[in-house]
């Protein structure tokens, strides 16, 4: 019987001993998973700090600066004279010259009209998420241009820890941190980071909001995170409409909603985009926006009295030859026809989740060229994360391989 107790005992204690020994590993895993996701943020911060201080100086930046100072002061003249003298103050003489003229009739014709300038202003104004953020930075005493440029940064900055945090469900910890600094590293990124545009920003709500239709499968975190996309950039309704309408109707999304709840999520996202819309009228745009700004898509980008669709497919045609070469859209659609591999694409239904979801992108895509037919990067880099994710999930289908506790 002592025998017995003996043994057992000595089975408990080396028992007892390895439970200590794998919390205590534990610990230390988790530990230094805190101190290299911590120097990975520290990382993007100066990577960000590093982009704020070099930004790229585009014409975009001066019409958000007239819609910012337009909140305060409804005179036109005000408005434009304001912008340019306080852009030829602040940005180095070779830079202003090149915004105020650059050889470009465009631009020199806004730079002496103000009248123009102030018509030129509607395609900005119904972006109004971004425009106030920099309105209030402008306010809390931030220099209008750089204020322009700071949103893009946050932007990016978040964008950076949801991406490893998503990662890090899909992936080895050490291989998600090095596959998400090459990210925030590459040159789309870091255009996007150095832009005075509402892109970074609405990159980074269309990726939360592709983060919870996927991981979490949540109607209304997703419609909250599009709806705020389209107070970002107004042509976000396009991707809204088809993911509402792909989770409200796919069989991978429960509980399916009801006809009637589809219904008034669609009509939140025409009521915000009429919204907008409206409330651009005040800079000569048309209270559904696109009709105004069809007018401009011309390889001259003047201003015409009526769409001729000779200039569209000359712009269309122009657009895809260019960006076809010059942005990275064509390898995220390889790396999403790789998503599609063994999948019966002609038989939607009976798709994954993933694979319906990427089908949806390419129909994004496709749509978002027609009503704008410009290819860029930068209307993408929500889509190409998304993609990438999408990749990782199928090269990794028996889930999550990182259970580790880093918080």
């Amino acid at each position: 019987m002592r025998i017995l107790e003996t043994v057992t005992g000595s089975i408990h204690v080396k028992y007892n001993h390895q439970i200590n020994l794998r919390i205590e590993n534990l610990k230390t895993t988790i530990l230094r998973n805190r101190i290299f996701l911590f120097l990975y943020f520290i990382f993007i911060f100066f990577v960000s700090i590093y982009a704020f201080k070099r930004p790229l100086y585009n014409w975009d930046m001066l019409a958000y600066m007239g819609v910012v100072i337009s909140y305060d002061h409804n005179d036109p003249g005000f408005v434009h004279d304001t912008v340019y003298h306080i852009a030829k103050l602040q940005l180095p003489p070779a830079v202003y010259g090149q915004l105020a003229d650059g050889g470009l009739d465009f631009r020199r014709k806004m730079a002496e009209n103000p009248v123009e300038y102030q018509g030129k202003l509607s395609s900005y104004a119904v972006k109004p998420l971004y425009s106030r953020m920099v309105y209030y930075l402008y306010r809390a005493g931030v220099p209008i241009i750089l204020a322009t440029i700071l949103p893009s940064v946050i932007s990016y900055l978040l964008i950076g820890v949801l991406l490893v945090f998503w990662l890090i469900r899909w992936l080895d910890f050490f291989l998600a941190l090095g596959v998400s600094c090459l990210v925030m590293l590459s040159a789309p990124m870091w255009e996007l980071v150095r832009t005075s545009s509402p892109d970074c920003l609405s990159a980074f709500l269309l990726l939360c909001a592709m983060f919870f239709m996927i991981e979490r499968k949540s109607y209304l975190l997703t419609l909250l995170f599009l709806l705020l996309s389209i107070f970002a950039r107004l042509d976000n309704i396009i991707p809204a409409f088809f993911l509402l309408t792909l989770m409200s109707f796919s069989n991978h999304w429960q509980p399916r909603v009801s006809y009637r709840k589809y219904s008034w999520m669609l009509l939140l996202v025409i009521v915000s985009y009429l919204f907008i819309s409206f409330s651009a009228r005040s800079y000569g745009s048309g209270v559904l926006f696109y009709p105004n700004f069809s007018k401009e898509l011309n390889l001259s980008y003047a201003l015409h009295t009526g769409l001729r669709f000779r200039d569209y497919f000359a712009l269309a045609f122009s657009h895809i030859m260019t960006g076809l070469f010059f942005s990275n859209l064509l390898l995220f659609l390889v790396l999403a026809l790789l998503v599609l591999k063994g999948g019966q694409v002609l038989r939607f239904r009976t798709l994954n989740a993933d694979e319906q979801l990427i089908i949806v992108i390419i129909l994004i895509i496709t749509v978002r060229f027609i009503f704008h037919p410009v290819v860029a990067d930068r209307f993408y880099i929500a889509y190409y994360l998304c993609i990438l994710i999408l990749l990782i999930r199928k090269l990794n289908p028996s889930g999550k391989i990182n259970p580790q506790i880093i918080i």
